[in-house]
């Protein structure tokens, strides 16, 4: 057996080096009479130094991923591959009293030159061979790929139109050409696209209850401004690096940080307080903290008076808001009433929905009361008791003292009127809550219960204050390119004419190319059966679920189609998305919506979970490998730029040119057949037979033009304006966007903006007094929809959560992992090196010692509705009531096929099925159920035990 020492290693490997370094050198031509020329370098240090050579620097990031840091990279590029890439520093302060953006990146994008040429990148075209899901593929041409897919496309939009086609459309897009490509193809050919945000759990329903937008965030130097930062369900130092840096150096300058999570996560090591919350017990907290703000005089009065509905009065009788209607004959549905001190009597409030005073501003004259129970009469004569919504909310909070608080949540009392004081002290509090806090089944509650906090404290619309869940930058052009043909001169004024005169006309024609997500796997993926269950949801509602949603399907609040009875689409098209991966109980759509579908394609860079049991898989240019544009989150409202540094892997295509092309085999393939017109999901014709001219705009845009679809999407967006890609690649690959566009939908920004100022939303209507776009123009806080009354939610409460799963003793929680960005990071060699290596769940080790668990044992997870198997991480930052397990695994990662989302059943509400009640109705990322999974409960057991 060879033995070296530490030093004849090294030396042996000197050696190696300088012998492979020698390989590589060339000599000097010399006279024959001279001796050669001694080489520049003679040792190994040569070959590490090639490592650092290159012939050219391109600007990346990473578009197409549901990532929200827009960071911008350095790619350096040598021999036709992306060798490494390096982060760069393109950013600024916002001013000087708040630090820069810089360094933004994180280990994912300092990996991703070695994802792009990993296992499972997709190169070829394959065509399934064997069953869906066995992994037999084999490839095939493009023209093959494309011919079999409009042939399948013609045949089912001739014979059922466009509901015969759905686009499963995830959360990984872009704002340039490539993800345009595929909204423009299935809008042109009238089919259906899934609104992804509830379905992946993270739309903020009690943003849109409260405020009439989910969508409510500013720019994350913000938080450095801030007095008292609560990270409530969040984890930046994990799934923000690049913002976590506000944070501490926020600390630095004397601001207080809570962290409220269960664990003792990465975020909570920095924390001055950490408030360890039993899970799903998050709207006790905050009602807690909100009757000590009460009972001890914290009230901001003025700015609930002015801001919030809590002085509009409600009829004691029916627990309806007093109404216009009420009043006199044909007075308005929408119209509001609160109690004037001057006058002790009524006054109508402007600003409602009804109202035509579009301003919160009161009359100088007017002096309304907050705290008020009165009666008056009627026309007919008839008594009735009147009480203010803050009357109500006064007492239903007197059960929250801390002490009862602490028997629900395990805080202790002393710990929550130590932070209730401290945040209603501050001179600014943020709540940032985010998209975790999105995922229990009355997370619309926790939210309504923080944002009630919030604004108790006066803090929304307030530099460093708030409440924020997350927001985006939008870029008209983007959506022009998808719900326009025409996209010449004539066809864009008429267009900015229309949107002057009628914003909401043109933002519903963008919406009306989806449909809800969640509301159609329910209908069409074999979810309902689960998500309807009085068994996993609500216990205090008998009958479930199931008569709310059977009502709203009924009077139409959702747009469906096919319509429910009717038989599911024949062609489905994943793209950017996995949704067998991200869809809690995927297994029920791969078994019932998957099954029947004649047809289904993945567009994509990656074999995934959906791929796999895909007929025809597309491969999709990687990120460094096309022209893209990263969407603009809030966090940083920078333009961020995905250049083209090297052609496309093997056989992969930019998705721009994959649907340009798929356009012209539609048409070809339509004209063969003879057919024309079709009819679009929703009864609007569609020629198929000029699909190719429509797609390319009369020849403007062809397959290969990417680049100047990505110039037009920049050249008539406000956002960019005078921003170009050449702009772009000067800059570093990033700039500080120009305007915020136009606010509403997934923009909720509602606030002036300066460049040389951090993001505050919400601002328009503390400074401007502009109304919210809620029903009653107000921080909406009382809902009187006759659902929301019967379930008791009228007013921000706390219910306990479900045992979704069945009566199990472990609460099965999670989160987003550090170590990949959702799923596609999951498989990356570098990346599970610096884990275990597989899926894993976290446990207490006073659990784990009582059930004969060790650590990395082989564990099984089960409840009533199934099992998987994983092995078991010991750690003592997890309750012992939790079950903890990050997001992003792949079911064939798990030993058994079977993920952690295959026993988590998603619970609907009735509230959230609401469509007939102003600001609550759906809309595209706006309204809906959320697929949820943290209140799901499971046992545990060492996996030969329990076999």
């Amino acid at each position: 057996m060879l033995t070296l020492s530490r030093r004849e290693f090294l030396e042996a490997g000197a050696a190696t080096g300088l012998a492979l370094g020698l390989g590589r050198l060339t000599w000097a031509e010399a006279p024959s009479d001279a001796q050669p020329v001694a080489p520049e370098y003679r040792d190994w240090r040569d070959v590490y130094r090639e490592r650092w050579t290159w012939e050219r620097v391109v600007r990346g990031t990473h578009t197409n991923v549901n990532c929200v840091s827009s960071c911008a990279w350095n790619l350096y590029v040598r021999d036709g591959m992306v060798w490494r890439e390096e982060q760069s520093a393109p950013y600024t302060a916002s001013n000087d009293t708040v630090p820069d953006f810089n360094p933004r990146g994180c280990q994912k994008g300092a990996s991703c030159s070695d994802l792009l040429i990993g296992d499972s990148r997709l190169r070829h075209p394959l065509k399934r061979v064997g069953p869906r899901g066995s992994g037999r593929f084999r490839r095939i041409s493009w023209d093959d790929a494309l011919g079999e897919i409009s042939e399948n496309l013609v045949d089912s939009l001739s014979r059922r139109g466009g509901e015969g086609v759905v686009l499963e459309l995830g959360p990984n897009v872009d704002f340039g050409a490539n993800t345009v490509a595929a909204l423009r193809f299935f809008r042109q050919i009238g089919a259906p696209i899934t609104d992804s945000m509830a379905q992946i759990g993270d739309l903020a329903v009690g943003g849109t209850i409260t405020l009439g937008t989910p969508h409510t965030d500013g720019s994350s130097d913000d938080w450095f401004r801030s007095d008292h930062l609560v990270l409530w369900a969040f984890n930046p130092v994990t799934t923000r690096i690049p913002d976590a840096h506000f944070i501490h150096e926020a600390r630095y300058r004397g601001a207080h940080v809570t962290v409220i999570a269960p664990d003792y996560n990465q975020s909570a090591i920095h924390s001055d307080l950490w408030l360890s919350i039993q899970p799903g017990t998050d709207a006790a907290l905050a009602l807690s903290a909100c009757h000590i703000v009460m009972e001890e005089g914290l009230v901001r009065t003025s700015y609930v008076l002015e801001q919030t509905d809590l002085p509009f009065l409600v009829r004691n009788d029916t627990g309806r808001f007093l109404r216009e209607s009420d009043i006199r004959p044909g007075g308005g549905e929408d119209r509001f009433a609160l109690w004037d001190e001057a006058t002790k009597g009524l006054h109508w409030a402007p600003g409602t929905e009804g109202s035509p005073q579009k301003t919160l501003r009161l009359p100088d004259d007017v002096k309304p009361a907050l705290d008020v129970r009165t009666e008056i009469t009627l026309d007919d004569g008839k008594r009735i008791e009147l009480r203010s919504v803050f009357s109500l909310l006064r007492e239903r909070l007197q059960e929250w003292t801390p002490e009862h608080a602490a028997s629900v949540t395990g805080i202790a009392p002393g710990a929550i009127r130590r932070f209730a004081r401290k945040f209603a002290n501050a001179g600014s509090a943020l709540i940032l809550s985010q998209w975790g806090s999105c995922k229990n089944l009355h997370s619309d509650l926790i939210q309504r219960s923080q944002i009630l906090l919030a604004s108790l404290t006066g803090n929304l619309g307030r530099a460093g204050g708030g409440w924020r869940s997350g927001a985006f930058i939008g870029l008209d052009g983007f959506g022009l390119v998808a719900m326009q043909d025409g996209l010449g001169l004539a066809n864009l004024a008429w267009t900015a004419a229309r949107s002057y005169l009628d914003p909401k006309a043109v933002r519903h024609e963008f919406e009306s190319m989806y449909i809800p997500s969640t509301i159609f796997h329910a209908v069409h993926g074999g979810l309902a059966e689960f998500e309807t269950s009085p068994a996993h949801g609500d216990p205090t509602l008998p009958k479930g679920s199931a008569p709310y949603l059977e009502e709203a399907l009924r009077k139409k609040h959702f747009p469906i189609a096919p319509a429910p009875g009717e038989e599911p689409p024949e062609v489905i098209v994943s793209f950017c998305g996995n949704v067998l991966r991200h869809t809690r109980m995927g297994h029920r759509v791969r078994e019932t919506l998957f099954a029947k579908a004649k047809l289904i394609v993945d567009v994509n860079f990656r074999i995934s979970e959906t791929g796999r049991h895909a007929d025809i898989l597309l491969p999709a240019a990687g990120w460094y490998e096309k022209v893209g544009l990263k969407y603009i989150a809030l966090f940083v409202p920078y333009l961020t730029l995905g250049d083209r540094a090297v052609p496309p892997l093997a056989d992969s295509k930019p998705e721009w040119e994959i649907f340009s092309k798929l356009s012209v085999a539609v048409a070809a393939e339509a004209k063969r057949r003879g057919v024309t017109e079709i009819s679009g999901f929703r009864g609007q014709p569609c020629d198929i037979a000029t699909l190719d001219e429509r797609f390319s705009d009369g020849d403007r845009f062809g397959p290969n033009d990417q680049e100047a679809v990505t110039e037009f999407i920049l050249s008539v967006s406000a956002a960019s304006k005078g921003i170009t890609l050449d702009d772009l690649r000067r800059e570093g690959g990033a700039m500080r966007i120009p305007s915020l566009g136009a606010s509403g939908g997934t923009a909720g920004v509602y606030s002036a903006y300066s460049m040389d100022e951090p993001v505050v939303p919400l601002r328009d209507f503390v400074e401007e007094k502009k109304p919210y776009p809620t029903l009653t123009g107000r921080q909406q806080f009382y809902i009187d929809h006759p659902w929301f009354l019967e379930t008791g939610e009228e007013l921000p409460t706390h219910k306990p959560p479900p045992a979704s799963g069945g009566d199990h003793p472990f609460t099965l929680t999670g989160g987003h992992t550090r170590w990949s960005v959702h799923s596609m990071w999951r498989d990356q060699e570098l990346m599970l090196r610096l884990q275990r290596g597989e899926p894993v769940v976290f446990l207490n080790p006073q659990e784990a010692q009582s059930r004969a668990i060790g650590d990395h044992d082989l564990v099984r997870i089960w409840n009533d509705l199934g099992e998987f198997v994983a092995r078991a991480k010991l750690t003592g930052s997890i309750l012992p009531s939790q079950v903890h397990i990050f997001h992003g695994w792949e079911p064939y990662q798990f030993r058994t096929g079977v993920s952690h989302q295959e026993i988590a059943p998603s619970p609907f509400k009735p509230t959230q099925l609401v469509g007939d009640y102003g600001h609550l109705h759906w809309g595209y990322a706006h309204y809906e159920p959320n697929q949820v999974d943290r209140d799901t409960r499971v046992d545990i057991a060492p996996l030969d035990a329990s076999s």
